[in-house]
């Protein structure tokens, strides 16, 4: 069996009790991956983590899972400053909702969000999409080394 690679995994999330299905969730995919979170409970608390992150030796996180209806400053919110900033828009960012509104979920898409994902009443669908979220994002598609400093690529 080969090394097991750690991804880290910001979730921001301000239910207390989903919080702890999302951990467990993902602590049950343990294995080759090795899930690190780190959590936010509301948006302010988000762009704090990241952006001290940015600046300092502290590891960004490879994906992020964003609530969208937080308090302080919600997900949109959040969305744009990740998205609007040359190192942190390389981190997908998978909105995790329970709004169903399809101005939500384009809103989310027109901030360049990589995915939207209704958030299940089941646990056992939220097990299901955890590991759909493994399997497409670590197992099949490249996670982006985000540069903390040196050459930026820019747009030709």
């Amino acid at each position: 069996m080969g090394e097991t690679r750690v991804i880290r995994l910001l979730v921001v999330e301000d239910n207390g009790a989903y919080l702890y299905l999302i951990q467990r969730a993902f602590q049950a995919r343990q294995g080759e991956i090795r899930w690190e979170l780190t959590v936010a409970e509301d948006g302010e608390q988000a762009i704090k983590i990241l952006f001290a992150e940015e600046e300092e030796s502290a590891p960004l996180p490879d994906l992020i899972l964003l609530d969208w209806n937080l308090p302080k400053v919600n997900g949109s919110e959040v969305l744009q400053r990740i998205k609007g900033h040359t190192r942190l828009r390389r981190i997908p960012v998978l909105v995790f909702s329970a709004s169903e509104a399809d101005t939500d979920m384009h809103t989310a898409y027109d901030y360049y969000a990589n995915g939207y994902i209704k958030k299940p009443d089941d646990p056992d669908m939220l097990g299901a999409i955890v590991e759909t979220i493994e399997r497409f994002w670590i197992a099949v598609a490249q996670l982006p080394k985000v540069a903390r400093s040196g050459h930026v690529p820019t747009k030709s």
